[in-house]
């Protein structure tokens, strides 16, 4: 059973007081701190727990490891090293592959050849920056990136927060992490486990009506298919919780709301309600990843460190290369893609065209602006309804 956060808001509204503010700090007008917790994702069966999603955390384990261990710090100077990380990536953990995991929906799985290879260039591109090859692979890595040339990105090689960027001024490292949240946890959960087909297949129902439950487990592959769901959605759920633009205010709610209550539709045999949760779910969602992308582009943060100095934007621009990346796995009302993995080939060829991401004055260019910050937010926002105005924040 579910508690509804609208109900939950409702009796904790005579509770609520004022944040204090502390002298001299900045207070965002527009932010609320959530005053509950989400109610618990919670259902049973004869008195046992009938969900299950712990193959999300085991699946994106080893990406994690990846990221950290070897991307991040550009350590992928030796050949060990290399096959390190493409072992990971092929056959992961506890018999969970991400390599399988990735774009393997109906709906990508044409395309997942492509994305595979795109993600696998991140492993290529960070053992060259690494040095990986040459005669002194610390001379490549510990030399400073400037235009046409790779290198690190910071005050000294040492520090915490050092980068690592290739010619173009792209911190490949900062990719990963968007992309993977793409072409896997979306995927998942828009395209794999809340696909319409699941709820009109008929075997699946027939199991599901009967109480058939997979092999060893408390639910049926129904149930499964929506818990999975939830479980990848946790990977987006921090993005959701944006309660500092307006535009985001009430999609935490929206989205745990649908989750809960299209669960329960299913454990009574509701199949149209599960379906109508599953499109608040898609709408909503998709309108997240949406929002993210775009105010990875021309949020505050980005064009801050941009208009002072560009190497300190390359790392917050790269990861918004990895999020328009993503956004082809998000999903209209019908079902079709929002964008095609061409559609998205094109938005992040017009970032990183000419100087690539060294071209500040392009980078910081108005909406007419060919490859401008701007421009590919504004194309953005108009397929999901969205305008920058949406994702800037307001004082």
């Amino acid at each position: 059973m579910f508690f509804p956060i609208a109900l939950a808001a409702i009796c904790c509204a005579p509770m609520l007081t004022a944040c204090d503010s502390r002298e001299g700090e900045t207070v965002e007008s527009a932010y609320v701190l959530p005053p509950y917790p989400d109610p618990s994702y919670a259902f049973k069966r004869n008195g046992t727990s009938s969900v299950d999603y712990l193959e999300c955390s085991l699946l994106s384990e080893p990406l994690d490891h990846i990221y950290e261990s070897y991307l991040r710090g550009a350590n992928v100077m030796y050949a060990a090293n290399r096959l390190r990380v493409q072992q990971y990536f092929d056959a992961g953990e506890f018999g969970l592959a991400p390599r399988q995991a990735i774009a393997a929906s109906p709906l990508h799985r044409n395309d997942s050849a492509k994305v595979l290879r795109d993600l696998e260039e991140l492993f290529s591109a960070t053992a060259r920056l690494s040095g990986l090859g040459q005669p002194s692979p610390s001379v490549t890595r510990n030399r400073r990136a400037t235009m046409g040339t790779s290198g690190f990105v910071g005050a000294h090689i040492g520090d915490v927060n050092v980068a690592f960027a290739d010619e173009r001024g792209v911190v490949v490292a900062e990719v990963f992490p968007e992309m993977v949240r793409g072409a896997l946890y979306l995927d998942k959960v828009l395209n794999t486990h809340l696909d319409e087909a699941l709820l009109d297949d008929n075997a699946l129902r027939s199991a599901h009506e009967n109480g058939v439950l997979l092999p060893g487990r408390n639910y049926t592959a129904l149930e499964h298919h929506w818990d999975l769901a939830y479980g990848y959605y946790q990977f987006w759920k921090p993005y959701a919780e944006t309660a500092a633009l307006p535009v985001l205010r009430g999609s935490r709610i929206a989205l745990y709301n649908a989750f809960a209550r299209g669960r329960q539709a299913l454990t009574e045999y509701r199949y149209e309600d599960a379906r109508e949760a599953l499109r608040i779910i898609r709408r909503e969602l998709s309108k997240v990843v949406a929002v993210h992308a775009m105010y990875l582009l021309v949020g505050e943060r980005t064009m801050a460190n941009l208009e002072e100095d560009v190497q300190n934007a390359l790392p917050f621009v790269s990861q918004a290369l990895g999020a328009v990346y993503a956004l082809q796995f998000t999903r209209k009302d019908d079902g079709r893609p929002h964008f095609s993995y061409d559609e998205t080939a094109q938005l992040l060829a017009q970032l990183t065209a000419g100087n690539g991401l060294w071209d500040k004055q392009r980078l910081l260019g108005d909406e007419n602006t060919s490859g401008s910050l701007r421009a590919v937010a504004q194309s953005i926002g108009q397929r999901y309804g969205l305008r920058i105005a949406d994702v800037v924040r307001r004082n």
